[in-house]
């Protein structure tokens, strides 16, 4: 029984369509035609994306200064070592960056590209237009992907789009490694001050020191004049003790007055005091080092990019085959509810008459 009903239900729907047939074919064309008009007048837009990966330790090799300038590793704790893990996540983090995209957008005039209007707001057309239209997509759920980088931007002109994706992901990179450079250069600078300084104070005591000594020298002098050759054999073998004798320990008025009065000579005549300060050759290498170090911009590369953004074939919005196809769907849809129900009317009037 209840088949039966589902047959006769069916086939009286078939009769009301049969019946209907202008309703259900007027509805249908008037939702194809509005499927047309929509796809014929709505803007198309078009997406440019750019694929991106980690840069390789080669491409960074450059920033790590304290590999190459210092050989020995000790030497190198004043700098850090970059790896290209680190700085490929302060590229993703800068092509976050609102000020960064602000900065783009300014500096290659892109309100004007993309047609702002005199009446629009420049604030709300960046957000809009811009800001909202570049996305960065990263799948950092996915073990082994997370490097996997696509930065995408949409436009109603797809070489205009395709374009400003290139020369965005080109700004960053080059914004990131300005920074990179400028600290290392910072660094560089503040250490070679820091060991000029260091040069200058050890020379600026040479002459005090050296001073020093000869007024040491002077005085032993006086104390050796003042002492007995008997003194002085008596306490030389009591200092001696008949083995070698450490000569920093030992009293220098134990000397000779003739050899006290050569070194304050030797002393005074001293042209270059140099040679005779400790630590100052090590120095002096270090800061000849530091000055021999030159950073370019040139041979460092921050992002490696797998695929730069081309010019789209086709839009990617509206879809039209798919909006077509809805259309004659919904229209016939609604063709046959509309036939249904004039029916279903139809008949309640004419069981009140």
């Amino acid at each position: 029984m209840g088949k039966e009903q589902q047959e006769i239900n069916l086939l009286e729907i078939w009769q009301v369509i049969v019946e209907q047939k202008r309703v259900v074919f007027i509805t249908w064309v008037l939702c194809v035609g509005l499927g047309l008009t929509y796809v014929l007048l709505v803007t198309p837009v078009y997406k440019a994306e750019v694929f991106m990966l980690p840069p390789s330790q080669s491409d960074i090799q450059p920033l790590n200064i304290s590999v190459l300038a210092f050989p020995d590793r000790s030497d190198r704790s004043d700098f850090l070592e970059y790896d290209s893990e680190s700085v490929y996540r302060l590229f993703v983090q800068t092509l976050k960056s609102r000020a960064v995209r602000r900065n783009f957008y300014e500096e290659n005039k892109v309100a004007e590209k993309l047609g702002l209007g005199s009446d629009s707001d420049p604030d709300i057309f960046f957000e809009n237009r811009f800001h909202q239209k570049l996305k960065i997509e990263q799948n950092v759920k996915k073990k082994g992907e997370e490097g996997f980088v696509t930065l995408s931007f949409e436009g109603d002109d797809p070489v205009l789009v395709a374009g400003l994706a290139n020369a965005f992901v080109t700004k960053v990179a080059n914004t990131v490694t300005e920074r990179l450079v400028s600290e290392l250069d910072t660094r560089v600078a503040s250490l070679r001050s820091g060991v000029e300084a260091s040069i200058q104070g050890k020379k600026s005591l040479a002459k005090v020191r050296r001073d020093d000594q000869v007024v040491a020298l002077q005085e032993a002098y006086r104390i050796s004049q003042a002492l007995s050759k008997e003194d002085q054999q008596v306490r030389l073998r009591a200092l001696s003790g008949g083995v070698t004798v450490n000569t920093e320990e030992f009293p220098k008025f134990m000397l000779s007055p003739n050899a006290l009065i050569a070194q304050v000579q030797v002393l005074k005549g001293r042209k270059d005091n140099d040679p005779f300060i400790e630590g100052l050759r090590d120095l002096e290498e270090r800061l000849i080092t530091l000055e021999s170090v030159k950073i370019s911009m040139e041979n460092i590369s921050v992002v490696s990019v797998d695929q730069k953004a081309w010019v789209a074939k086709g839009p990617v919005k509206p879809k039209k085959l798919l909006a077509l196809l809805l259309a004659n769907l919904s229209g016939l849809l609604l063709g046959i509810i509309v036939a249904i129900l004039s029916t279903h009317v139809m008949k309640i009037n004419q069981r009140k008459r």
